[in-house]
């Protein structure tokens, strides 16, 4: 049950605008009907945060409201600190007393840039997440950011205060990667935490705790902790310094300094009691800028006149539609063209009345060959209690409203090559492709050769043409797009879609559900029903199914392999379908059994005083009602899966 004290919205009182974003926890959106500390001034941009039904079972509504509530219990100064550098959850919100999700600040404008294309063309404001400079200076540039070697030490020494004073607080980030971090660098650098509902508060997480992939804490260490915290630090440190995604080694740290070099050793101890803190940290790095350089990196030349000609490949991912299920959810985006939030003297005064007037504003988841089928299924062991999920991907996410993640091996500009004359004029496939136009790719990575074919399986599908520009990134937006390949030449950009021999769960989307047999037969996306699987997370260019353990209900992975190309491999994360809730249920879960004879249902319905039974034994043997002696049980078996049947005992309560 909510604390009076605990600023509570309903549902339908949220007035919602556009979508924002969407990740594996949940979906973010705008709110148009209210704000939030008024009373500093013009008051907040706010957005809602609604949780997904997959992990609503696993929702503590409890830690949730106690982070609404702290702000409250604060303070003057650290609730408006907290409140300036995080997007803290501010508001429970309920349908029908029930909680589906929260609302909190969004994000300041300071902490956005202007993205520009890396031809030159100006584009769309973007949050300044910190995994843009985990790339070459050039890079860095060519999208308009401008980044001196001091501005990274700042950055860095400024997420190091914050961190040591969120422990002050009682609360450990856990999840620290580059995709919930924001930046700003005027009026003075900066950082600013999103996904703070993921973050743990004396203690307690909201759902289970998650890490972004290549940002684990070593294996069996306790996650969300204020030595966890310390070592992702010294990764980010040694990234950020590197220009490098995934630098491990801190001797990176050597052109900002040896102490600096000594500090990551130590802070990237896997014994996590030899870690030094945050605050020292900020020492470090505040010593390391003073002699860093200010001169920004420059963005390189662009091609000279006359450049035209073979078409030129970079393999671009659709991040819209094919998200990377280790990123995040971002907290909040602020809507395109509000005001900054104001801030001053008056926050002091102000704090005390911001959960106040959230209450009156709530008044109103064995290798095949490439034919792309390759799968394998997760077996719960007999007579044993499966553990909740100890991590939970949030954009992975994670992820960002934004579509397209920085990504140096996606992201550099077209090359162009001399014309070479030709007595005769041969074909050009690329000038005369429309939409439903079928290619082969016999080049490589860098030097496409697309010849035109069928459309047979293999084959590279056009599903969009773009004229006028040789921008890849027009693509990133288009749904199922795999690849795109622009033409100085003809002035064009296709956006192409593989055909995979998988199936048409190849190009399946997170929510989506699908269906094949164990053996080697396609894959096809279908109407989620029971005994079909629900796709939880895709990765790209991948087949470590190890990638899926952290999703809450796997049971299930489905790799499509791509001879020609592994980028182009796809894993899906899978959850089987159940019947009922009683499929993922726990021991001591409460459930409401309903119905009679073949029409019994258990369904969680997120409170055990308005349910009936409470599980008391789980085997993954189906028919086994020996196994729960003289307790109420029920069963089902999937076909085709076997290994995925259960017997759960009940009892009631």
């Amino acid at each position: 049950m909510n604390s009076p004290r605990t600023p509570m919205v309903e549902h339908h009182e949220l007035a919602l605008g556009k979508q924002l974003g969407q990740g594996g926890q949940g979906t973010v959106y705008e709110v148009t009907n209210r704000k939030i500390n008024e009373a500093a001034g013009d008051g907040w941009d706010v957005v809602y945060k609604e949780y997904g039904p997959a992990v609503l079972p696993a929702l503590r509504a409890d830690a949730l409201a106690s982070r609404a509530e702290l702000i409250g219990g604060l303070n003057a100064a650290d609730a408006k600190w907290l409140c300036e550098r995080t997007a803290w959850p501010a508001a429970v919100v309920q349908r029908q007393g029930h909680t589906c999700g929260f609302l909190m600040r969004a994000v300041p404008e300071r902490f956005r840039f202007a993205f520009q294309n890396l031809g030159g063309a100006s584009g769309t404001q973007r949050l300044a997440t910190v995994e843009y400079l985990l790339n070459d200076d050039a890079y860095v540039a060519g999208i308009g950011l401008t980044i001196s070697s001091r501005d990274r030490l700042a950055i860095l020494g400024d997420l190091a205060t914050t961190l040591s004073r969120l422990h002050r607080l009682g609360i450990t980030v856990g999840d620290l990667s580059p995709k919930n971090l924001l930046f700003a660098t005027a009026p003075h650098a900066e950082c600013f935490l999103i996904d703070a509902d993921a973050m743990r508060l004396r203690g307690v997480t909201v759902l289970p705790q998650a890490e972004t992939p290549d940002w684990q804490i070593p294996d069996g260490e306790e996650k969300a902790t204020r030595a966890s915290d310390v070592y992702k630090l010294a990764l980010l440190a040694v990234r950020l310094i590197a220009r490098d995604q995934t630098a491990t080694d801190p001797a990176a740290l050597a052109p900002v300094g040896p102490a600096l070099i000594d500090l990551a050793h130590s802070s990237l101890d896997p014994d996590p009691t030899g870690r030094p803190t945050p605050a020292l940290w900020a020492e470090t790095l505040a010593a390391a800028a003073t002699t860093a350089s200010t001169a920004p990196a420059s963005a390189p030349a662009g091609p000279g006149p006359g450049a035209a000609s073979a078409p030129v490949r970079q393999t671009r991912r659709t991040r819209q539609n094919r998200r990377t299920p280790g990123s995040p959810l971002p907290g909040g985006a602020a809507a395109p063209g509000r005001k900054p939030a104001k801030t001053g003297a008056g926050f002091a005064a102000s704090v005390a009345v911001v959960l106040v007037a959230l209450l009156a504003l709530a008044a109103t988841h064995s290798n095949q060959s490439d034919s792309g089928t390759a799968s394998g299924s997760v077996t719960p062991a007999v007579s044993d209690f499966p553990a909740v999920p100890d991590s939970l991907p949030t954009d992975p996410a994670t992820t960002d409203p934004d579509p397209v993640d920085p990504d140096p091996a996606t992201s550099e500009p077209a090359i162009s090559e001399p014309d070479t004359p030709s007595e005769s004029p041969t074909p050009d496939a690329i000038a005369d492709a429309e939409v439903g136009s079928c290619f082969h790719d016999d080049g490589t990575s860098d030097d496409p050769d697309l010849v035109a074919t069928d459309c047979t399986d293999g084959a590279f599908k056009v599903v969009r043409i773009y004229s006028d520009t040789t921008d890849l990134s027009s693509c990133d937006n288009v749904t199922d797009n795999d690849e795109s390949v622009s033409s100085a030449r003809n002035d064009l950009v296709l956006c192409l879609s593989y055909q995979s021999p998988g199936g048409t769960a190849y190009h399946a989307h997170q929510g989506d559900c699908v269906y094949g047999s164990s053996g080697t037969g396609p894959w096809s996306t279908q109407t989620c029903q029971t005994g079909n699987f629900k796709v939880l997370a895709t990765y790209r260019g991948t087949s470590d199914d190890s990638k899926c353990n952290s999703w809450p209900h796997y049971n299930q992975w489905k790799h499509f392999g791509v001879a020609s190309d592994s980028g182009l491999d796809v894993l899906l994360c899978l959850s089987m379908n159940y019947p009922d809730d009683a499929g993922y249920a726990t021991k001591n879960e409460c459930l409401l059994k309903s119905g009679s004879g073949q029409n019994v249902t258990f369904t969680n319905v997120g409170s055990c005083a308005a349910s009936n039974v409470v599980v008391n034994g789980r085997t993954s043997r189906y028919d086994a009602g020996a196994f729960c002696g003289n307790y109420g049980w029920t069963t089902w078996k999937p076909s085709d899966y076997p290994s995925l049947a259960y017997t759960v005992c009940w009892r009631w309560k």
